[in-house]
């Protein structure tokens, strides 16, 4: 009897299975123009947070909820990461070749590779930022920045987990429609427990109680 009861634990388990490949799958269609990589990846974050941890609301309307209302915030705050990212790693490709020829000034590369990881952590707080908080792109910016300095043992970890991601992927391509949102998943975890640290009783009190609400409206459905 337990074995059909599809509220049971291992139908619930293939219920955030499918939304996992579902969610990634959309994040990786709406990453192709390249330019809404930032929208995208905000919208994951979001959806992981609101409906496949949360189980609050529909993942599909949630993913473009979050991609309509944060795409300004999110593609501005994502050109200025890309063009960051792209000095960095010209200028690492140039001291590399300076180091190969034996140029004192080549030792510079391992700089730029610590600043190309820095804006990878910078990028790890900015798009779960723009889901979860309504700011200017400047303040989005600056306080992902200072998130990131702030709590640089966590930052470590969610460069970790992102270049192994990465590089599970590169390893098995077809990992890319599941493990962006299991990724996800853990910054989720890590992330919420920093954010709750800077918001106001009032806030918290507040997200409560719609975290209730939109609990009970599942429970409904």
């Amino acid at each position: 009897m337990g074995l059909f009861n599809f509220d049971n634990v291992f139908f619930r388990g293939m219920n955030k299975l499918v939304d996992c490949v579902y969610v990634s799958f959309l994040w990786l269609i709406c990453c192709i123009p390249i330019f809404t990589i930032g929208a995208s990846t905000s919208a994951l974050y979001y959806t992981v947070h609101k409906s496949i941890r949360g189980g609050r609301a529909y993942v599909g309307r949630s993913f473009f909820h979050a991609f309509r209302q944060n795409f300004k915030q999110a593609t501005l705050s994502w050109l200025v990461m890309l063009l960051v990212l792209l000095v960095l790693i010209f200028d690492a490709r140039f001291m590399r070749e300076m180091l190969a020829q034996g140029e004192q000034i080549g030792v510079m590369f391992y700089v730029f590779c610590v600043g190309i990881l820095f804006a990878v952590g910078w990028g790890c707080y900015m798009f779960p930022y723009v889901a979860r908080f309504e700011n200017t792109v400047k303040a989005t910016l600056k306080n992902a920045v200072l998130l990131e300095l702030r709590h640089l043992p966590w930052s470590l970890l969610l460069i970790l987990l992102s270049l192994l991601e990465a590089f599970l992927i590169w390893l098995i391509w077809p990992l890319i429609f599941i493990l962006p949102a299991f990724t996800y998943w853990v910054f989720n975890e890590i992330l919420e427990r920093i954010f709750r640290r800077y918001m106001s009783e009032e806030d918290l009190k507040r997200e409560m109680e719609i975290e209730q609400e939109d609990k009970r409206e599942s429970m409904m459905r």
